[in-house]
């Protein structure tokens, strides 16, 4: 049993014993059937993800990618190696001519290489190096850029740009304008990444299929990847991939101390962390779930904020058991210029600002006092979604957001976790939610009785839509309050149990056919991968030692500052190195002087304190004997 346990892969939780005890460290065997059941052997505590239903596929199959586009979106700061990343995207995609790619492109002009520019460059030197053919070779002598009418660059002056959050913010308004035009299908695929990439050979339809082999429409795919430098390798004779399970609280919630999971037959749910550099979704989950563009200046937190949204919405986060796209972290991190933005159009104010609207959304300290208020702000087109709770997620995740604290319970969440149920929207997965241009409110209301949102005082069949403030500012005597409390609960514990009811009834023959497919797969002795990658555990040490000597992974907005506190000012992010040496006499003169004189002052204080301390007992001592 457990040789055939191993073959489904294993999860490494960490070693620290003092957070999460001995039972929470080590490595652990990976149960995919345990998503569905948590353990139990009871059939009615069986509750699977939702898959794609034929009346909401367009009339296209159910899986695989034929009839379907990729669209690939990438945000780039003044980054030379955004054309590079076009021409490993094209030359080793298998079906290149289904892909579509937006840039938002923050450059100096004439001073900053234009990404598509370069990509037509790149790609005249690969035709004049293989004298030319397909895609891979630089495409057709006589075709002079290759693709280039599948490139969208939205393009704004660098000292226009104001954080990552703010970049992404644009391609999703690009891209619910592209939708608008039906230039993009909610059953097309997505995928999000940064401009400083490198691919594997036909990375494309393998995304397409690790993406299949999650059996959840509702699937993003996120992790931080390796560095290229492991591409087409295979580390330790396995198949080891970076796993988001972990966060630290600096000013927001930051995904922290990666963790590794070796040889998984298929993508591993994740307690909803999610990281930026790579997302591979069905484009519905990109169109309901837009990046927040509110919140300039913001780093540490994005991540967590888009998870929350997504899980919310009903989307699970998964750990590819592949990685089939690399990151540059040397080429990125050692250029100064590109982690630059911090000389942005924002201002303390605003950075102020963002901090209070992710406080708001997640309930962290910090946020909105006022219930409503707050509640306004998680309704609107930025907010959260309406298939599940915070509450819900806090559990689920295990974070305590209220408290800022990592864990709720003292339990690790990295390895087999179980699916949280919830109710599909009335109107199906591909349904993408209205909100008012002006003031981001929602226009499909009142609720439907499926949603987290759904009060029947005010949404109740017969009862009209009526104001929530009017309602909200009537008052209402004491029974009337525990009437209305008493209510709530009962449509929760009811909203639930109909959860539970739906999924418990997606017991289909898919699921039971791909863990066959899966087991056959892994007894097959031509089943292994060449695909392989990185060694996920040497990416977190190469970004740990990198951070040491001054190179930054995270721009460091937040260095120096306590982790309650705000930042003031615009920030310039040196591209200095830092001093990985302990001790005074590695510190700069000036900063050994001010120390030593700082130490003589509190030693002169200790010892004045000392002495009239001294001085008191001894009169005291007088009196008595007078």
């Amino acid at each position: 049993m457990g040789a055939e346990k191993e073959k489904k892969g294993t999860i490494f939780l960490g070693v620290d014993e003092k957070t999460w005890g001995k039972e929470g460290t080590g490595w652990v065997d990976y149960d995919p059937d345990y998503e569905c059941t948590g353990g139990s052997s009871n059939p009615d505590d069986r509750h699977c993800p939702y898959l794609l239903k034929p009346s909401d596929a367009n009339g296209l199959a159910l899986s695989g990618w034929e009839g379907r586009l990729l669209h690939v979106n990438i945000a780039s700061f003044r980054d030379p190696l955004c054309p590079r990343t076009l021409k490993y995207l094209f030359t080793k995609a298998k079906r290149p001519s289904d892909i579509r790619v937006r840039v938002l492109q923050q450059n100096v002009p004439n001073e900053d290489k234009d990404c598509l520019e370069g990509y037509c460059e790149m790609m005249a030197e690969l035709r004049a190096q293989t004298g030319g053919g397909d895609t891979s070779e630089g495409g057709p002598m006589g075709d002079e850029c290759p693709h280039r009418d599948q490139v969208f660059i939205h393009q704004i002056h660098a000292k226009e740009a104001a954080g990552p959050t703010f970049a992404r913010g644009l391609i999703g308004k690009d891209m619910l304008d592209a939708f608008g035009k039906k230039e993009i299908s909610q059953q097309d695929f997505c995928m999000s990444t940064d401009s400083h990439m490198d691919f594997e050979p036909e990375w494309d339809e393998k995304m397409v299929n690790m993406w299949d082999l999650a059996q959840n429409e509702y699937a993003v795919l996120s992790t931080y990847v390796a560095n290229i430098d492991q591409l087409g390798k295979d580390l330790n004779g396995a198949h080891e991939v970076p796993h988001l399970c972990m966060v630290q609280f600096t000013s927001q919630v930051r995904t922290h101390a990666t963790k590794c999971a070796r040889n998984l037959i298929k993508p591993k749910l994740t307690n909803a962390i999610w990281g930026a550099g790579l997302s591979f979704s069905k484009c519905h989950a990109e169109l309901k779930v837009p990046v927040d563009p509110h919140t300039p200046g913001i780093f540490d937190g994005e991540e967590f904020n888009r998870a929350a949204r997504f899980w919310t919405y009903g989307y699970d986060i998964y750990t590819p058991h592949r990685v089939f796209v690399l990151h540059d972290y040397p080429g990125s991190q050692h250029n100064p210029v590109t982690s630059s933005w911090g000389h942005g159009s924002f201002s303390a104010s605003d950075l102020k600002n963002s901090h209070y609207r992710l406080n708001t959304m997640l309930d962290m300290p910090g946020g909105e006092a006022d219930n409503e208020k707050a509640l306004v702000l998680k309704r609107s087109k930025y907010g959260l979604g309406d298939r599940r709770s915070l509450d819900d997620l806090i559990q689920f995740s295990g974070i305590d957001l209220r408290h800022k604290k990592v864990t709720i319970d003292g339990k690790n969440r990295c390895g087999n976790i179980q699916w949280v149920p919830f109710v599909e929207h009335p109107k199906g997965v591909n349904f993408i939610p209205q909100f008012n241009d002006t003031t981001e409110d929602p226009l499909d209301v009142p609720y439907e009785k499926s949603s987290v949102w759904y009060d029947p005082h005010i949404d109740g069949v017969g009862k009209g839509l009526v104001s929530r403030e009017v309602l909200n500012n009537e008052k209402e005597d004491p029974a009337a309050v525990e009437r209305k409390k008493t209510e709530e609960e009962a449509a929760r514990v009811a909203h639930k149990k109909e959860a539970e009811q739906l999924a418990g009834g997606n017991l289909h023959e898919e699921h039971k056919a791909l863990a066959a497919a899966l087991e056959a797969a892994a007894q097959s002795p031509e089943s292994g991968h060449k695909e392989v990658i990185s060694n996920a555990a040497a990416a977190q040490i190469r970004a740990e030692q990198a951070e040491s000597e001054g190179v930054s992974i995270f721009p460091p907005l937040l260095r120096g500052a306590s982790d309650n506190s705000i930042p003031k000012g615009r920030f310039y992010l040196s591209p200095m190195k830092l001093m990985s040496k302990h001790g005074i006499e590695h510190l700069p003169i000036h900063v050994q002087i001010s120390v030593i004189v700082m130490v003589i002052g509190i030693c002169a204080a200790v010892i004045a304190s000392v002495g009239a301390g001294n001085t008191r007992k001894k009169a005291g001592r007088s009196k008595k004997r007078g």
